[in-house]
């Protein structure tokens, strides 16, 4: 007897197995159920026990989500095909969440007993060593089959010899389309038209949002290829148009397709307005340069300079924009974690951060279901105007009535350095001369005398309780010239360093002696 297709269900709520159970004749359609698990961890074991060739799971699970079970399940047992049931309407965004595993995708409210049996039935075919039940005898596999076996990873040694009569050719090159294209079929007949010979052509992928075309060609008929993809592209302007690097054996089709693969998505997710990637002409990307430095912008925020920190992080966006190679993850990474920075910024410096708080899970499922660059960046830049909001209104609120004690710790505690008014305005956000004239109202002195006034101070309790000599002391205090030191010292107290000093130790040995009378 014939073994039949093991098949293994996987979802937490128990009424939705059943539902898929009961969608279809299993036996009958040549399937066979081996067991039903609620979570990923549960469905690794049963995977390991009863070696099913198909595994229908959910995405959302406790213990072990379907993420983790696809990416484990595709290490442990690569023979395994995964289909994937979701919530989710964004076919995208599961695609690329599990690019590395998943075979086909089915939207749970688009579920039912033929679309299920539709899916099953193409993993079936793709799985050259199991020999699906069915009433009518089982029909040669066709090129398309056993080139889609090949390129999911499983090994077709005994079929390969069939292959040599339907590629005639010495070439091969994959052709993919994306976005809006013509039927498989049409394809075909065209490039078969366009290189005005014969040419092999063969539908090796294909989905709800593209096809992928093997081609089997001679050298001179590759520039009619290219002209072909280009005549296309000129007719489709929303489809996009890939050509890989030609290769020379058939049995290298798997690493060519899985590398060609991952290097578009890259180069669709950058430049999502180019609708032509030959192999051969594709943009350099931006040369490497130093990592983003957080702890910098984070100094930058703290201190007010935003202006300069967000110069500093849109410059740094521009270059990873460039870095094509990079994977989408890490760019759409980078942009959250920025958005988390910022908000715990703001929120430690006081700022108004209840809205954006509530809108922040919004921004970070944005960013990460972005189809390309420009989704990502029109969320992320969505919540910089923002963010830009919140410290516009601060600045407002901020003025110096409010912050006049800030301004003065501020004095005190950096005294010894070359304060100056109109730096001091700038580490604020102030203007200068606003900040001048109500530090004369208000304080009822000007910036610089209130300076002095600091210095001294600190000088005097020098001369009181250290015996450092006046020259250090007056450097210490924030004055680089000694004599302006001790004219400023006597402008305020009415007396110089030394006398004030003289004073302070004849006023102290006075006291000794009146306590030694006193004791005898």
């Amino acid at each position: 007897m014939r073994e039949m297709c093991k098949v293994l269900i996987v979802d937490d709520e128990m009424l939705i197995r059943q539902g898929i159970i009961n969608y279809i004749e299993w036996e009958k359609e040549g399937f066979h159920i081996v067991g039903e698990a609620s979570n990923g961890k549960e469905a690794l074991q049963m995977i390991a026990e009863f070696s099913p060739h198909i595994v229908i799971t959910d995405i959302v699970m406790p213990i072990m989500d379907g993420i983790d079970l696809v990416r484990e399940g595709k290490k442990a047992f690569p023979a395994i095909e995964f289909i994937v049931l979701s919530s989710f309407e964004n076919f995208d965004y599961v695609r690329s969440t599990f690019q590395n595993g998943v075979a086909d995708y089915i939207l749970k409210p688009k579920l039912n007993g033929p679309e299920l049996l539709r899916s099953l039935n193409q993993l079936v075919a793709r799985i050259p060593d199991l020999q699906h039940c069915d009433s009518k005898a089982k029909p040669l596999r066709t090129t398309e089959e056993i080139v889609g076996s090949m390129i999911a990873g499983y090994d077709v040694s005994l079929d390969k010899d069939s292959l040599a009569a339907e590629f005639p050719n010495n070439r091969f090159v994959l052709v993919g389309s994306c976005g809006e294209s013509p039927d498989p079929h049409q394809l075909k007949a065209f490039f078969a038209r366009s290189t005005l010979e014969e040419l092999p052509v063969f539908s090796v992928g294909s989905t709800e949002t593209g096809t992928v075309l093997l081609l089997n060609f001679n050298p001179h008929q590759l520039e009619f290829i290219k002209q072909a993809i280009g005549h296309q592209a000129a007719e489709m302007p929303e489809a996009k148009w890939m050509m890989c690097e030609p290769f020379d054996a058939i049995e290298a089709i798997k690493q060519v397709y899985d590398d060609s693969r991952a290097k578009m998505k890259k180069y669709l997710f950058y430049l999502p307005d180019r609708t032509l990637f030959f192999y051969d002409g594709l943009p350099e990307e931006h040369e490497k340069q130093a990592s983003f430095d957080l702890n910098q912008f984070i100094e930058m925020f703290k201190d007010r300079l935003f202006n300069a920190a967000f110069a500093y992080l849109e410059d740094h966006i521009a270059y990873l924009a460039g870095r094509y190679n990079n994977d989408s993850f890490e760019f759409k990474s980078f942009l959250g974690n920025i958005v988390f920075n910022v908000i715990v910024l703001l929120d430690a410096m006081a700022y108004s951060t209840e809205e954006l708080e509530q809108k922040k899970y919004g921004y970070f499922s944005g960013i990460n279901e972005a189809a390309d660059i420009n989704d990502a960046l029109d969320q992320f830049n969505g919540f910089l105007e923002e963010v830009r909001a919140i410290l516009l209104v601060g600045e407002k609120a901020n003025d110096p009535a409010n912050n006049l004690d800030k301004i003065l710790a501020y004095i005190e505690q950096y005294y010894t350095e070359p304060l100056r008014l109109s730096e001091i305005a700038s580490h604020f956000h102030f203007n200068a001369s606003y900040l001048s004239s109500y530090f004369n109202t208000h304080h009822k002195e000007g910036f610089s005398e209130y300076l002095n006034r600091v210095r001294i101070k600190k000088s005097m309790e020098l001369l009181e309780n250290s015996k450092v000599s006046i020259s250090n002391i007056s450097g210490m205090v924030g004055y680089s010239d000694h004599s302006y030191f001790c004219k400023v010292f006597k402008r305020i107290t009415g007396m110089s360093p030394g006398s004030y000093r003289k004073g302070l130790h004849a006023h102290h040995e006075n006291e000794e002696k009146g306590l030694s009378n006193l004791k005898k």
